[in-house]
């Protein structure tokens, strides 16, 4: 479906049409996928599939900007919208060369976020190069550093947005979907807490505070090709992703073993073991998990499923300037 949200003329004259493709929507992938080759194999997997059909709930739209009916400047937004409101990724901002320095993007970009904000969003985030020019770009936009020395962004609505939606209450785990994809990058993008448990994911390759966007992609592209992967995150009765679980083939080891992954956010940990629960860890001989210390609710709840410490890892993970030991778990099926 397309939008039409308005018209600006540019440095050069030229007359640029606004608008937005919310998918799924075939008509119009001709136009916008040739602003997007460049991107991943996981990224133009997502693109032909959001074209052709729903994907769970998740939005994913195209603004773009059109001149004389062919599109010359784009950016993505997908993002869940639940009952708290909507979290979003914006990304893949991309302009043809030859209608750049016209301040296309820039009136892009103002189009796209009032129109976010009227549809309910509150939260967005993104990741570019730290003080590039595109991080200027966004900055004037409301977006900040998430750690005042890189490139990763969030805006949020108003001072209230993100701790109205991580608000404690009770929660629900159900099956991990494509609509989770904004929801868990922005609480992979919560700070480091002094007694936090490390590494953040195995799954989603963080040792700390970071994204999932890229690594998101790829686990649904694994799931999609019936990869032994079980995968379901923790919701609370507003909609907000607060922690997720997986249990997927173990790289590191031989035979029938399976790698397990677990965080929850602060103020959720107590619910820690029932992701766990939701999982069939009885699916492979060995299940191997990994923390360090101090021990927390990880190492509890690991405990509590049946794991025994069976190895420590001297110097393997980096908290500030102090070198923390990795502890491997181990449960049999």
């Amino acid at each position: 479906m397309y939008i039409h949200l308005g018209q600006v003329d540019l440095k050069t004259g030229e007359q640029m049409a606004l608008g937005c493709v919310r998918c799924p929507d075939p008509s119009w992938s001709a136009q916008v996928l040739p602003l997007l080759g460049h991107k991943s194999r996981e990224s133009r997997e997502h693109f032909e599939q959001a074209f052709a059909g729903p994907l769970d709930q998740l939005d994913t739209r195209f603004y773009i900007g059109t001149i004389g009916g062919i599109a010359v400047t784009n950016v993505m937004i997908v993002g869940a919208l639940r009952r708290w409101g909507g979290v979003a990724i914006l990304g893949h901002v991309y302009t043809r060369p030859e209608h750049r320095q016209k301040g296309a993007y820039n009136a892009l970009m103002a189009a796209q976020m009032e129109h976010i904000r009227q549809d309910g969003y509150r939260l967005i985030t993104l990741s570019t190069g730290f003080e590039t020019h595109p991080y200027w770009i966004y900055h004037r936009y409301g977006f900040r550093s998430i750690d005042g020395t890189s490139g990763k962004m969030k805006w949020l609505a108003d001072e209230r947005a993100e701790a109205d939606y991580l608000a404690p209450g009770p929660t629900t785990v159900r099956p991990m979907r494509w609509d989770d994809w904004a929801p868990l990058e922005a609480l992979a993008f919560q700070p480091v807490r002094p007694d936090e448990e490390l590494p953040r994911s195995v799954l989603f390759g963080l040792k700390g505070q970071g994204g999932v966007e890229g690594p998101f992609q790829a686990v649904r592209r694994r799931i999609r090709r019936r990869e032994a992967i079980q995968a379901v995150v923790l919701e609370t009765a507003h909609g907000a992703t607060v922690g997720w679980a997986a249990l997927q083939p173990d790289p590191f080891a031989f035979g029938d073993a399976r790698q397990l992954d677990l965080y929850v956010h602060a103020g959720f940990e107590p619910d820690a073991p029932k992701l766990l629960a939701a999982l069939d860890l009885d699916a492979a001989a060995r299940v191997r998990a990994y923390s360090a210390p101090p021990d927390g609710y990880r190492a509890a709840s690991l405990r509590e499923a049946g794991f025994t410490r069976t190895a420590e890892l001297p110097d393997w993970l980096a908290r500030g300037d102090e070198r923390l030991p990795l502890r491997v778990y181990t449960r049999a099926g």
